[in-house]
Order: structure tokens, then C-alpha cells, then sequence
């Protein structure tokens, strides 16, 4: 059960996904990018979401509130509720593509 609900959560990012940075294989520092609205952001597939973070260049943000969060989630994500001021958003790596999901 527990490795459905983690292939559902994989499928799910399919939703609402955000690359915070644009996809690109360099050394160089990522630049941040504000985008006019949310169909401006980019998607990425979970497929290439999983391989990303597998392979240490992005991580996953959780936008659901704590409830949800500890209810079920992707292993290794953090959670920043979408909307909050909260300073966890000073904690996420620089450097790295941010992922964020919701559902």
C-alpha cells in the first residue's frame, strides 16, 4: 500500500509542478526567475522529476500544509505551505532546481 501511495504522489506531480530555475546542466550559479503568472512557470514530467532528485540536482518541496505533509509525502521533501512567509524558504539549497507539488 505504502509504495502505491508513493507511485500516486510520483504521478500526482504531473499537477502543479515548479522548476524555480531553468533546466540547464551547468556549473554556473542558477539565477532566480519571477515569473509574470503561474502558466509562465515550467513543468517537468515526473518521470524527469525523479531523476533529478535522484541524482542530487533538485529537491522537493511539499506546498500542502503540515497535516497533509505528515500524512504522506515524497521521501526526502520538505514542506513550505504554499502561501506562507515562513523562513524555510532561507533553508532550500542554492544551487538546485526547487520542485514543488501539490495533491
Amino acid at each position: 500500500m505504502r509504495m502505491q501511495r508513493s507511485t500516486l504522489i510520483y504521478g500526482n506531480l504531473l499537477g502543479l509542478l515548479l522548476i524555480a530555475t531553468a533546466c540547464q546542466r551547468s556549473a554556473l550559479p542558477l539565477e532566480y526567475v519571477k515569473y509574470e503568472n503561474d502558466a509562465a512557470v515550467p513543468r517537468i514530467s515526473a518521470e524527469d522529476a525523479k531523476k533529478e532528485f535522484d541524482a542530487g540536482n533538485a529537491v522537493f518541496v511539499d506546498s500542502r500544509g503540515d497535516a497533509a505533509f505528515k500524512e504522506e509525502h515524497l521521501p526526502g521533501a520538505m514542506v513550505i505551505q504554499f502561501g506562507s512567509s515562513d523562513d524555510k524558504f532561507g533553508s532550500l539549497p542554492k544551487g538546485k532546481k526547487i520542485i514543488v507539488y501539490c495533491s
